[in-house]
This record gives structure tokens, C-alpha cells and sequence, in this order.
């Protein structure tokens, strides 16, 4: 494993305007470039941790040539946001810092309805904090968010529920939620729909999600999600998804016993259902977690062909 740099003297946790909702969050742990300001990235912490304690490992992780993803791109502003303290049912109600709540992260369709109200908020704030860089004059192409964990399942949720295009999407050890649902809307709404679990396939069967949605089927799954969270449905007229030309990266441990790998699986087929281009990576020998160098060798590789 290669040594990891030192934290970038400019790091430190500064203020966001009190716009769109957030100013009931925590100040996120932000670490400004070191050149001229182009692109940020945009990154959630899992379950339990905070925006400091994921940023601060993250930004020194090296690749395999010694650098850390700061300073390999040092026109990026990197943001980690803390969550919300929220009840956990799981732990007798006991507050933590989490995105939303949830009882069994391998089990989704069991009581998934405790998730929808912190999917709602989260997705407001993060949509908020994507505004906030827009009007400080970083287009929404040139932003790339996703995370870790519970982090990756909440900035995926919320991808879906966007509008626009985004410079990309990076998620680590996480799925997404609703996936079932939304699957199966696209799956009735086409002739000769399977009954097969996409959460059990084998990768034999990962040509099934490569199948092309119609307009209708996509339009129909994405409504599901923003309803979901009392966000308002595409219009009758919707042809496309612009925020499907976003491209995603998803890297997942084989040997992940906290977030099944399937999970991760599932959510790219349901990405891949709905139209976007999926960079998926299996690592044999990670648990739960992301792998250093291999997987920020990875995450390297795939921001430069979306920080253009």
C-alpha cells in the first residue's frame, strides 16, 4: 500500500450559506483547490460517521503513484457533508448521524417506508448544496457527487431525482434504494418481464440489464422514486433523462459482509435499466470499505474523463 500525503495545508470545515434547507447541518469539512476553482466534487459519509472523519481519510488516500485525489486534481473543491442526527430504529431509537433511517441494510424490502422521510430531506440538501456551486459559477457538468456506504445509497437516490447532468457520479460499497421497485415497474412495463430477484443473479445473467428501456419505462420508474419522496413527476412529454447522461462509477468488496456485493449489483442494473452509462469494479479481496490504491486508482481514472 502506498504511503498517503499529508492533508492539504488549505483543508478546513467552512461555512455554506443557509440556503435550500441546510442551514440545520453541520458546516461541511471542505477541502479547496489549490489552483483555480473549475469542479467540485461532492462526497456523503456512510452510517455513523461525520464529514470530517470520512473526508480527512479519503482525501489522503494515495493512488498507486503516491498522490492523493486532491492533488491530482487540483482545480477541485472537494465538499463532505455531515448528516443529520436521526433516529435509528435498529438501535432502540438512538440518535446518530444518518442520511435516513433503515432496519436491515441486506434485507431492502423490509420496512424500507422508515427510509423515505430522511431520502426526502437529504435529497433537498444535496440538491441545495449542487445549487449553491452553480450560482458561485461551477456549471452542474463540471460537479460530481456520490459516497460511501449509506452515503452512496443517499447520493444515488437523489441523482435519480435530478434534473440536470451531472459531471459524474462515484459510489463505494453502497446500493440503492427502492431498487426493487423501481426494477419492477420497468420489468412490467415490458413485454415478457422477468420474475427472476436482479439481487440474486449471476453474472451470466448481467446481459439481461443491458436491455433498452423505452421512454415510457424509465419515466414511469423515475416518477416511482420522486413521488416516493414527494418530489414532483416528469412531465407527460418527457422523452429523455438528462441526468442519465451522468456517468456513474460503482465499486463494491466481493467480500463486503455489511452491504452485500449483489446490492451493488442490483443498483447497476437499475442504473443501467434507466439509460446510464455504469462503471462497475468488483475488488476479490475488500470488505466493506474502498480499496487503496486499487479502487482510487480506479476513481482516478474514471474523474478524468468526467473533470473536463
Amino acid at each position: 500500500m502506498a504511503s498517503s500525503p499529508p492533508l492539504p495545508a488549505d483543508s478546513e470545515s467552512r461555512e455554506v450559506s443557509e440556503k435550500s434547507g441546510t442551514r440545520s447541518y453541520k458546516d461541511p469539512f471542505i477541502v479547496q483547490p489549490s489552483g483555480p476553482h473549475t469542479h467540485t466534487i461532492i462526497l456523503l459519509h456512510g452510517r455513523g460517521s461525520n464529514g470530517p472523519k470520512f473526508g480527512k481519510e479519503f482525501i489522503t488516500s494515495a493512488s498507486s503513484t503516491g498522490k492523493n485525489l486532491s492533488e491530482t486534481f487540483p482545480f477541485a473543491k472537494f465538499i463532505f457533508p455531515t448528516a443529520k442526527k436521526r433516529r435509528a430504529v435498529v438501535f432502540k431509537r438512538m440518535p446518530i448521524n444518518q442520511w435516513f433511517d433503515l432496519y436491515d441494510i441486506n434485507r431492502q424490502g423490509y420496512r424500507e417506508h422508515l427510509s423515505v422521510d430522511g431520502l426526502q430531506e437529504t435529497t433537498g440538501f444535496i440538491h441545495g448544496l449542487i445549487e449553491q456551486e452553480v450560482q458561485g459559477g461551477i456549471a452542474a457538468e463540471r460537479i460530481v457527487m456520490g459516497g460511501l456506504s449509506q452515503g452512496c445509497a443517499a447520493s444515488l437516490y437523489s441523482l435519480l431525482c435530478f434534473n440536470e447532468r451531472l459531471g459524474g457520479y462515484v459510489g463505494m460499497s453502497g446500493w440503492l434504494p427502492f431498487a426493487r421497485h423501481m426494477q419492477d415497474i420497468i420489468e412490467d412495463e415490458s413485454e415478457g418481464s422477468s420474475e427472476d430477484d436482479i439481487f440474486a443473479r449471476s453474472d451470466d445473467e448481467a446481459s439481461e440489464s443491458e436491455k433498452e428501456s423505452t421512454p415510457d419505462q424509465i419515466s414511469k420508474a423515475i416518477n416511482f422514486a420522486r413521488e416516493n419522496i414527494s418530489h414532483a413527476p416528469l412531465s407527460s412529454s418527457f422523452t429523455s433523462l438528462p441526468v442519465s447522461k451522468t456517468l456513474v462509477f460503482l465499486g463494491h468488496g466481493a467480500l463486503d459482509e455489511k452491504v452485500k456485493c449483489n446490492l451493488g449489483e442490483g443498483a447497476q442494473d437499475v442504473l443501467m435499466s434507466l439509460g446510464f452509462r455504469v462503471t462497475w469494479k468488483k475488488y476479490n479481496d475488500l470488505g466493506h470499505w474502498y480499496s487503496v490504491p486499487d479502487e482510487i486508482d480506479d476513481i482516478e481514472r474514471f474523474l478524468e474523463k468526467c473533470l473536463v
